[in-house]
């Protein structure tokens, strides 16, 4: 029996990408069965929603998503986000391997988690008389969630090294909570651990840049460590951002929907 995939093409250069990676699915596989909707602006001029309800329909018999990225509308609603929400996808994960040697730190491949801000977290700006107030609302359970879905990774591909980053000199309460879930999720008499500050991780990652194999990471900082394994491995582009739930799993392109020097 095929799986089924769902393709959502996007706007701007989402079906170029989404295209080729059709194109890629049904030369390596054929157990995969696409299946075809639309979202964004371009679902918007066909339908006049940014996130048909025929998409939505589709998600009864396809688990996992491809999408292309979109142009947000002028409500300012990005319909991915709206998507992401009413799946309930709480992870994030991104996989990072140096595909040649000129690329980047050779043999380098590892994976960053951590917890998708519009599921797990609230964050608002208030303007202030004198300035801006910003404030971030943590749900209990997310760390503990999004670790699970990690610890199920680390086990299926053998992993052993396993490290945890915060921000405990920034933020001690919510690095605090961060970490103990880390330490019950990840015993240290199962897995080689460790526990950073991330600036102390990131001053020592151009030295020792193979000693992680997973790395979990507080959701305020995990952009700039994805940016900097980026960079080792060569590309932030080509591999996709997964976003995980208990049922659903959506694969996105890391750029926007357009870019410079890239336009039609």
């Amino acid at each position: 029996m095929s799986d089924k995939v769902l393709l959502l093409p996007g706007d701007g250069i989402g079906p170029i990408v989404t295209a080729a990676a059709e194109k890629v699915l049904s030369m390596a596989t054929d157990s995969v069965e696409i299946v075809h909707g639309m979202i964004g602006k371009s679902a918007f001029e066909e339908t006049g929603q940014y996130l048909p309800h025929e998409t939505m329909d589709l998600l009864d018999e396809c688990k996992i998503i491809l999408s292309g990225p979109v142009f947000t509308p002028e409500s300012g609603v990005d319909p991915l986000k709206t998507l992401k929400v009413q799946l309930d996808l709480y992870a994030r994960a991104r996989y990072f391997r140096t595909l040649a040697p000129d690329l980047g730190v050779d043999g380098l491949e590892m994976v960053l988690w951590g917890s998708n801000n519009n599921v797990s977290s609230e964050i608002t700006e208030v303007t202030e008389l004198d300035g801006v107030t910003i404030s971030k609302y943590i749900k209990s359970t997310s760390y503990s969630r999004m670790m699970s879905l990690a610890l199920s990774d680390v086990e299926i591909r053998k992993l052993e090294r396993v490290t945890c980053l915060t921000r405990p000199d920034f933020f001690p309460i919510s690095s605090g909570m961060f970490a103990d879930t880390f330490q019950t999720m990840f015993p240290a008499d199962v897995y080689e651990t460790r526990i950073l500050n991330v600036k102390d991780w990131a001053s020592h990652l151009l030295k020792t840049p193979s000693l992680d194999q997973c790395i979990i990471c507080v959701d305020m900082y995990s952009h700039v460590v994805s940016g900097m394994l980026g960079g080792l491995t060569g590309y932030d582009h080509l591999c996709p951002t997964c976003y995980i739930g208990d049922e659903y799993r959506l694969y996105q392109p890391r750029h926007k929907a357009t870019i410079e020097g890239l336009e039609d």
